[in-house]
């Protein structure tokens, strides 16, 4: 029936948010089934089966026997809609890991279409948790409502479901090699009726329109089958030798979803439905709902390379990004380091130990050959400290007492930062991958966290930012950010051949800010490169950061101090 939530994501039923009561007696236009007083039906009355057979080549043109309908709906990334279902992966993991393609047959029956009322009302215990989260925001209390949205996403679903195809289809998935399925039409032909030929097999289907079960072609279909599932959605559960006919027989009775369309989940939660709330907290509610399942996206979205073929291939990305191009191993970014030097004060080195920082492809502070040092800035950093100071003080040599003072101790180093740049010929497996930077007051974009990505290292720039660097070309490169160049109000970008504060043009995603302040930069959203921030950026990242939500395909902006 409709009127539950529904995960677009994963393809799962979700908790009831239509409430559905059986007051009116209400049956179905045959009198077959007694039906909610919120839902109509729509009899399909269809006496023969669809039999088809198709060929999916790629797992990402794989769509859902059951709920084709709503992973298709458009409202919000719909690139990665079914994308962590138990079907869509086991598809995914045959391909990849048997170098397959998938055929389908299935014939399906299709009994009713059932549709939601419009005007039904919402079940109490999903409008209870509305009515919390609106009581939240009523109060000021957003980050409360926040959490509590995320928490409604999380036991209602993406979506609403407001229509249900109902009735029951008998499948069989195979994986053949991929070798076997030639680029032409004739042989595609050939493949489906191979796999229909098999399908009838197992169902005992007589048809003289079928291939002969022994023919050459059918026998090397066979022979290629890497895997091979038989599966009855709703009807009488599929067992060895079942004949069409006695399946179709028991579809009455066991009726079952064999499609469904629906709306996002926010779409239901407006002043008709919520008549005890005022209109602006109903809309600042929808709104917390909807920014809720954007970041369920966001968070969910895995960008890199999503052709099987290509070396950087990333099996669990579920985004393409254009890393697919043949894999680098020369990169214009040479690491950084960090020189340190006492000015004043015992406890110089012990402060400097601290602050210094090796440039870990020559192991000292120094770049590699072919790169050139860029210094981004000089800082002064002093630490004080007071200890109790004692010595003997006697009087005519006879008399003596212990005095003791406290001396207060004041040390003051100075370090410099720098990168190393090229801007000429790298040669091949030098430099490094760049995933991000963070500190010790934000969090790396990359990783969502005070952390660098799996298989990167964290170094020293400046006080207290950090960035990530890997040379693991091929593990690393699914979290690589393409690397622009840094630049300082002291130094320009002499990959964009800048001058001191002007970076490479680009367009906001990422934004970061100096330690002292002079400069924030943000990062392209296609190149992924980086530039100084305009004022105008910088409130907007700032707004996304604080919650008034995303757009989508846009990225939450984080600053660092």
């Amino acid at each position: 029936l409709p009127g539950g939530g529904w995960d677009n994501l994963r393809n799962l039923d979700m908790g009831r948010v239509i409430n559905l009561a059986y007051s009116l007696c209400k049956t179905t236009e045959d009198g077959s089934y007694i039906i909610p007083d919120e839902v109509f039906t729509i009899p399909r009355k269809q006496s023969n089966l669809d039999i088809n057979s198709e060929i999916i080549e790629s797992w990402k043109d794989y769509q859902s026997i059951t709920s084709a309908s709503i992973n298709l709906e458009l409202s919000l990334f719909s690139s990665i809609n079914g994308k962590f279902s138990y079907d869509f992966h086991r598809t995914k993991t045959h391909q990849v890991k048997d170098r397959a393609v998938t055929t389908r047959v299935q014939v399906r029956n299709l009994v009713y279409t059932a549709k939601i009322d419009p005007g039904a009302v919402l079940d109490k215990g999903f409008k209870k948790q509305l009515l919390t989260i609106a009581s939240h925001l009523e109060n000021n209390q957003t980050r409360m409502a926040d959490f509590l949205a995320e928490v409604l996403v999380l036991n209602y679903g993406t979506h609403t479901i407001t229509s249900v195809d109902a009735g029951a289809s008998l499948v069989q998935e195979d994986q053949i090699k991929a070798t076997f399925l030639k680029d032409s039409w004739a042989t595609r032909s050939a493949v489906t009726a191979s796999a229909g030929v098999a399908f009838h097999s197992i169902i005992s289907v007589k048809n003289e329109e079928s291939l002969d079960a022994s023919s050459g072609f059918t026998k090397q279909y066979l022979e290629n089958r890497t895997n091979s599932r038989v599966e009855s959605i709703g009807g009488t559960p599929f067992y060895p030798g079942i004949t069409l006919k006695t399946w179709q027989e028991g579809i009455r009775n066991q009726l079952v979803a064999l499609d469904r369309s629906g709306l996002p989940l926010y779409f239901f939660i407006n002043p008709s439905t919520l008549p005890e709330l005022p209109t602006p907290t109903v809309k600042k509610l929808a709104r917390r709902v909807e920014m809720a399942i954007r970041r369920y996206y966001t968070f969910n979205t895995y960008p890199g390379c999503t052709d099987a073929t290509s070396p950087n291939f990333n099996f669990h990305a579920n985004a393409d990004d254009g890393s697919c191009e043949g894999a680098m191993t020369n990169f214009t970014f040479g690491g950084v380091f960090q020189e340190c030097a006492g000015l004043a004060g015992p406890d110089t080195g012990t402060l400097c130990q601290g602050l210094e920082q090796r440039n870990p492809l020559t192991g000292a502070f120094s770049c590699p050959t072919t790169y050139t040092p860029v210094l981004l800035g000089v800082q002064e950093r002093e630490e004080g400290h007071s200890h109790l100071e004692c010595h003997n003080k006697c009087i005519l040599g006879i008399f003596c007492h212990r005095e003791c003072r406290d001396v207060f101790l004041l040390s003051r180093v100075q370090f410099s930062a720098y990168w190393c740049a090229t801007s000429g010929p790298v040669a091949p497996s030098s430099g490094y991958l760049f995933g991000g930077l963070f500190s010790a007051h934000s969090a790396n974009s990359i990783t969502g966290a005070q952390s660098c990505p799996s298989g990167y290292i964290p170094l020293k720039l400046f006080d207290e930012l950090r960035v990530c660097v890997s040379q693991d070309y091929e593990g690393g490169s699914q979290y690589a950010v393409p690397f622009g160049g840094f630049f300082s109000c002291q130094a320009g970008n002499p990959l964009a051949g800048a001058t001191p504060g002007t970076p490479l043009p680009a367009i906001n995603t990422v934004l970061v800010s100096s330690g002292d302040g002079d400069s924030t930069w943000v990062r392209d959203g296609q190149s992924h490169a980086w530039r100084l921030a305009q004022p105008e950026e910088i409130q907007h990242t700032a707004e996304m950061v604080r919650g008034r939500g995303l757009t989508g395909g846009e990225v939450a902006g984080v600053t660092a101090a």
